[in-house]
């Protein structure tokens, strides 16, 4: 008898990320974002009942406030994945590294319908409607003042866990 399969790992993965990553890319193409933009956009499209937009697509979690600041990693390691599949493109620009959908993005993306793919390019057009136009500064008060709104509730969770 064999032994049982293990069934491979899919959340918080470099595929996870890097799929938001070009969902996201696409959305806003041909225009490029930053790596701090991508990891900040990267939590939001999850979380967009959090910043007063459509339900959000994962569970409210007391430690939302710590989530966002260990994304960076996994979505650099997406951004990579993606990149050799050709469905992200790097560029150095004046202003730094800048990521981009690339030339196959929206075909792949157009090849997968899973609940999960369509309510994620939904939610990925509303932010690029709704926040990405905002400044980088005004994009940083946002997740700021939503981390101090969080903080409380991963405080109270960690003094509930005692």
């Amino acid at each position: 008898m064999s032994p049982p399969r293990r069934r491979p790992r899919t959340f918080n993965t470099p595929f996870e990320t890097g799929l938001r990553s070009v969902v996201i890319l696409t959305a806003c193409y041909p225009e490029m974002l930053s790596l701090n933009r991508l990891v900040v956009f990267d939590h939001l499209v999850v979380h967009t009942e959090d910043i007063d937009g459509p339900r959000s697509m994962h569970p409210k979690d007391r430690s939302r406030a710590a989530e966002i600041l260990v994304r960076r990693g996994l979505v650099e390691s997406g951004l990579a994945l993606m990149q050799t599949r050709g469905l992200v493109s790097r560029a150095v620009t004046p202003a730094g590294f800048r990521y981009k959908a690339g030339e196959e993005a929206g075909s792949f993306l157009d090849l997968l319908s899973s609940t999960y793919v369509k309510a994620l390019k939904r939610r990925a057009a509303w932010l690029i409607t709704n926040i990405h136009p905002m400044s980088d500064e005004a994009l940083s008060k946002l997740v700021q003042s939503r981390m101090n709104e969080w903080e409380p509730e991963f405080q109270t969770g960690q003094s509930q866990a005692q």
